[in-house]
Formats: C-alpha cells, sequence, structure tokens
C-alpha cells in the first residue's frame, strides 16, 4: 500500500468495531476496511464526537459518518431509536463546531492506515542508507519517502483553496513556477487553465511520478533545488506554493522568501498555501499570519493573507491562502 493519499470519506461504525474509509491518489478512489485494534484506535478517537452528536439527534448512535464530496457528516441511530430526522445529516454552518472533532477522527484514521501500509517515516527495513527517510543532517530525504511511497502529504488533486482560486482567476499566459511540485497536481490545474506551467522539486521519483502521468497540456518539470533560484533572472510572473514552504528548516525560511523574489518579475505573485497547524514538530513546520508578514513584507506587498475557506478535511482551518505581489 502505497501512502500517498487523501481521506475522501469515512464511516466509522462502533457497535460493529469496524471502519471502512475511501482513500484517493492521482490514480483513483480505494476503499479500506479498518478492523481489530486498528478499528479500535479510530474508535476511541471518534467516542467524544459519538457522545456529543448522541445527545444531539435525542438517541444512542451506532454509526457516523463523513463525506467530502459534499462536505456532510451523517448519523446513524441504533435501530428503534426515536430521533430528530433534521439531525441526521449536518454541513455548512452547522458543521464547523464539529470540524476539530472530525480532523480527530481522520487524523487516527491516517495514522492506521500508514501502519498498515509500514509507514513509520524512519529507515527502511533493509538498513540501507540510500533508503532511509532521514538524512544525516536530520532533515527529510524526500527521494526516499517519494521511492517507498511514503508520501502521505499528497492529495489526489489540486489543493481545492487553489483551485478555487485560479478558476475564478485564471493564469492564462502566465509564466508560471510551482516549487516542491511533488505529483504534479497544482501544475496540470495551472496548465489547463493556460498557464506556462515549469515545476520543480528536489526528488526525481518525485518528477518522474509527476511526469507519468498524462496531461494535455505542455508542462516543463525539472528535478531543482528552489534554494538555487537565488541570484538567477527573474523570469516568471507567477510562483505557487503549496507544501514546500512547511517542508524546509524553518531557519531557512528567509532563503526561501529571497529565492521566490528572484524568481519573480516586479509585480509578478506568490500565490501560496501555507499550512498553520499550530504543532510543534515538523515536518510540516507550521507558520503563524504574523510570520508571513514579517518575512515575506520587505520584498512583497501582501495583497491577501486569511484561512482558507474549503480545505480538505484534515487541514479545515489550518491553511492560509496568500497572495504577495513583488515590489
Amino acid at each position: 500500500m502505497v501512502t500517498a493519499m487523501e481521506l475522501r470519506s469515512f464511516k466509522v461504525r462502533a457497535a460493529d468495531d469496524h471502519v471502512r474509509v475511501v482513500t484517493g491518489d492521482t490514480s483513483g478512489d480505494s476503499g479500506t476496511d479498518l478492523l481489530g485494534a486498528h478499528a479500535q484506535a479510530v474508535i476511541s478517537a471518534a467516542a467524544p464526537l459519538f457522545e456529543e452528536l448522541s445527545a444531539r439527534v435525542g438517541a444512542e448512535l451506532r454509526a457516523l459518518s463523513y463525506n467530502g464530496d459534499d462536505d456532510a457528516l451523517r448519523v446513524a441511530p441504533t435501530p428503534g431509536s426515536t430521533f430528530d430526522p433534521s439531525a441526521l445529516t449536518i454541513r455548512g454552518e452547522d458543521l464547523a463546531p464539529h470540524v476539530p472533532a472530525l480532523k480527530t477522527i481522520a487524523r487516527a484514521i491516517l495514522g492506521e492506515l500508514r501502519a498498515m501500509a509500514g509507514d513509520s517515516r524512519g529507515p527502511a527495513p533493509s538498513g540501507d542508507r540510500k533508503e532511509d527517510a532521514t538524512t544525516e543532517d536530520g532533515s527529510k530525504d524526500w527521494e526516499a519517502l517519494y521511492r517507498r511511497g511514503f508520501t502521505g502529504w499528497e492529495l489526489s488533486r489540486p489543493a481545492p483553496p487553489l483551485a478555487s482560486y485560479f478558476e475564478a482567476s485564471p493564469p492564462a499566459g502566465s509564466r508560471t513556477l510551482i516549487v516542491g511540485c511533488g505529483r504534479g497536481n497544482e501544475a496540470r490545474l495551472l496548465a489547463g487553465l493556460g498557464a506556462k506551467v515549469t515545476a520543480i522539486d528536489i526528488a526525481p521519483t518525485a518528477i518522474e511520478q509527476a511526469k507519468a502521468i498524462a496531461s494535455p497540456h505542455p508542462i516543463e518539470y525539472r528535478e531543482a533545488d528552489v534554494f538555487k533560484l537565488r541570484g538567477e533572472p527573474p523570469a516568471f510572473d507567477l510562483v505557487i506554493e503549496h507544501t514546500c514552504f512547511c517542508a524546509i528548516d524553518p531557519a531557512r525560511r528567509d532563503d526561501f522568501v529571497a529565492a521566490v523574489a528572484d524568481a519573480l518579475v516586479p509585480g509578478g505573485a506568490l500565490v501560496g498555501l501555507f499550512f498553520a497547524h499550530g504543532r510543534e514538530g515538523g515536518p510540516p513546520f507550521t507558520v503563524t499570519e504574523e510570520e508571513l508578514r514579517a518575512r515575506f513584507s520587505p520584498a512583497f506587498e501582501i495583497e491577501h493573507l486569511a484561512v482558507a475557506g474549503n480545505s480538505v478535511i484534515t487541514r479545515r482551518g489550518d491553511e492560509l491562502l496568500a497572495r504577495f505581489v513583488r515590489r
């Protein structure tokens, strides 16, 4: 099993010790059943939400489910219960109070899926240094993680906040650079909207896998280090950031800002989706709105910086959508 996945939906059946999960990656959606200890770990994470929703519905629940396609939480009372039918489906503004609990369940599910796949994010069982997930200086070896398929940060599609932004403001004709492109989800999105796309990643396997996914529109993929953009003549109107800034050592964040600024022509824009999860450690390393303003303001005008509105459930409320314009 490859743990490059997006959690698309799940159903927790506490009474049956069963959890049904649908995940997606670039090859499509697939279902997995969690049983035994794996199911119990998720059911334990879901217990507070079961209790809260039982009180809301007025009946004991046998199952709860979340579907990302319509962003709805649903509950199923035990047979023979009397209950409020209007409380069985929760969406929109009514869903917001339950998002923290849903994220807790979702993280538990992803943790169990990774455990089932043998993804410990540590050295490979063989002990082969080339396969280690951590380099000698303690940083992540992204190439090793891509080769082993341990890329749980990858979604099965472009990040929804970026997709919504660019579908409303197509970048047709823009010379666009995507840093840390991974398997190319955003590259294909932008190319399809008329941008002239160059997509780079430090991991050769990520570039190989991105190239292997068909695109009807031309994309230039390159194995390259974002920091080596510094000092090169400005060549791009637009830079896209998603899961690159949070992956680098925070001590190098000013270098990242300088590299992106060097890549953009004056008046060019950085559009980014920054991870502000607030947890210690990493990667992904968290960031705050205040830090982004402080680091980017010397070289960029901050046109927009706010919590993204339609992130996937595992990142809901934790992503900052930004548009910074090169001074």
